[in-house]
């Protein structure tokens, strides 16, 4: 008998196999859900709605260290890889050239634990040379994992009506950094984008944003993890075959993907989509949404973990077979 089990991811083309029926885990009944990143990820950590999740990397890592309040593991599968340094914006009139200006500053975040936010803080202080310690962060939200943040830190909520509870009522950070009150924002979900390149009060935080992806690309070889699948521990307990049926299903929804966008026809609005695609394999090579723990994909988790550790969102960095379930034996 087939397990019946539920599992939340977004509408992406790197799962949209498996929320059309396309792709079926083996030995599972699955009832895929399509559901918005932070309201999946909040029901997830908060109530643990779902079997399976779609889950903030940087939220995964913070909820290593209470196992018991916090009962799944991850599998190997990262269907959300972004560069974060287009998703960075400031005012034009607070003189700011690059993240190295920010010190001293007032700087908004969705939250200290957004994964976006973690690498561009991580990439700030890396390469610009970013003291985060002297910079005031307004986080728009609570972390969906609390954690201790080191008081070397200044982080503040954004303002609102109901005693600073920015999921509340809030002001919101976009109305915070169009008012000036903020010099920089870093907007993980995108919903600045268009306003900022609109604007002549705001930029991007980059002239071009490509180009400096692809130099740190160049530089470090990373493609930034955004994402992972979390699987209840019970379910993995109880069905030890079920971690490599949820990886392989995930990895053929992925090639499926893949497989379409070989087409120059690939259905999107983009008119251009089959160039820039024949680019990003030029610049990150075939490989770029390789999945399990590889020679391409230990280095980003690692980095991650360095950025995580210094910001106070892990205690350390743990063994990565000890945050992955075994895919060994599934395909890449």
């Amino acid at each position: 008998m087939a397990l019946d089990l539920s599992v939340a991811c977004w509408t992406r083309d790197l799962t949209r196999s498996l929320l059309t029926g396309a792709v079926e885990p083996d030995g599972v009944d699955a009832t895929v859900i399509a559901e918005y990143p932070p309201r999946r990820h909040r029901r997830f950590f908060e109530r643990g709605d779902f079997d399976v999740c779609e889950v903030s990397l940087a939220s995964y890592l913070s909820s290593r260290e209470r196992p018991e309040e916090y009962p799944f593991t991850a599998i190997p599968v990262f269907p959300c890889k972004k560069f974060p340094q287009s998703f960075c914006y400031r005012r034009t009139d607070a003189g700011i050239e690059d993240p190295s200006d920010l010190a001293g500053e007032r700087v908004g975040v969705q939250s200290w634990q957004t994964t976006r936010d973690v690498w561009m803080r991580g990439i700030a202080r890396e390469r610009y040379g970013l003291d985060l310690s002297e910079v005031t962060w307004y986080r728009r939200k609570e972390d969906d994992v609390p954690v201790d943040i080191p008081d070397r830190y200044d982080i503040r909520t954004v303002p609102g009506e109901q005693g600073g509870e920015a999921m509340v009522d809030p002001d919101d950070l976009r109305a915070m950094f169009f008012d000036g009150d903020l010099v920089a924002a870093m907007e993980p979900a995108n919903a600045m984008f268009h306003s900022v390149v609109e604007s002549d009060d705001a930029a991007l935080m980059f002239d071009d944003p490509v180009e400096t992806e692809r130099e740190y690309y160049r530089d470090t070889g990373i493609h930034p993890i955004m994402h992972t699948v979390a699987v209840r521990d019970e379910l993995l307990d109880e069905h030890p075959w079920l971690a490599v049926s949820l990886f392989d299903a995930f990895r053929e929804a992925r090639d499926d993907a893949l497989e379409a966008n070989l087409s120059p026809s690939t259905h999107t609005t983009n008119t251009w989509a089959h160039l820039h695609l024949v680019e990003q394999d030029r610049v990150l090579g075939d490989d770029a949404w390789e999945y399990g723990l590889t020679d391409r994909t230990v280095p980003e988790l690692e980095k991650f973990q360095e950025y995580a550790e210094h910001q106070g969102l892990i205690p350390g960095r743990y063994d990565l077979d000890d945050l992955f379930a075994d895919c060994s034996v599934a395909r890449t």
